[in-house]
């Protein structure tokens, strides 16, 4: 079961565990290298030693190894060290309203809201929605609303006066400009963020309409209590 509000156990050794694994892997090849180079100092033959040049070389390599060692710890404490503020980033959305880029979402009956940023100039707004197999299904154009967001909601109705069912759909905006000319705009969505998970490996909030985003995909988010008399 995935945890809900705090990070897993298993969640600081994700990403870091291939890093720990290499840093492992060079550390003995290190210990083996060390092990052979004192054996060849110890068993040489002092009338016929080890060449100057050679033994240079083999320091070298012996520099070398050491600083790939240090290089892997150090990537290693900073990757889980971006992956723990990532976390804590994360846990600070929770029961928060969030709003992310999406023209997708899952119809099951009910209402689906988008919002979008209107363009400068913009005389109508067109809304196309598509189901999964690229149908068009129902389309409608809009007045800008006054204010510069722009709010629309499908209630599953279908341009042959039926309803839509259950499944995925996407919404395509057009904003058509004074000039006639039309300019796609991103279409926006909103839900409350319940959960955060990390099964993919990064950090992912489950929002209350069942859709799962990465903190790259978040918008904005507000805090539903903020204005609470």
């Amino acid at each position: 079961m995935e945890a809900t509000g705090v990070a897993p156990t298993t969640y600081s050794n994700g990403m870091g565990t291939t890093a720990a694994s290499s840093a492992s892997s060079v550390d003995e090849a290190y210990d083996l290298f060390l092990s052979v180079l004192t054996t060849q100092l110890e068993t040489q033959n002092p009338l016929d030693p080890t060449s100057t040049d050679e033994m240079t070389s083999q320091l070298i390599s012996y520099s070398q190894v050491e600083q790939q060692i240090q290089t892997n710890e150090y990537l290693e404490s900073l990757v889980l060290s971006t992956n723990e503020q990532s976390a804590e980033a994360a846990l600070g959305f929770i029961g928060k309203d969030v709003t992310y880029t999406s023209a997708s979402q899952d119809y099951s009956g009910g209402d689906l809201t988008w919002s979008l940023d209107v363009p400068q100039d913009t005389e109508a707004l067109k809304f196309e929605v598509f189901d999964e197999s690229g149908s068009k299904v129902y389309e409608a154009d809009e007045a800008p609303s006054s204010q510069s967001t722009h709010e629309f909601v499908w209630n599953g109705s279908t341009t042959s006066d039926g309803m839509a069912e259950a499944g995925t759909y996407t919404l395509k905006v057009s904003a058509v400009q004074e000039d006639g000319s039309t300019t796609d705009v991103d279409a926006l969505a909103s839900s409350r963020a319940n959960e955060v998970v990390w099964s993919s490996g990064i950090a992912e909030l489950v929002l209350a309409n069942g859709a799962r985003i990465g903190l790259d995909e978040v918008v904005s988010a507000t805090d539903p209590n903020a204005y609470d008399a």
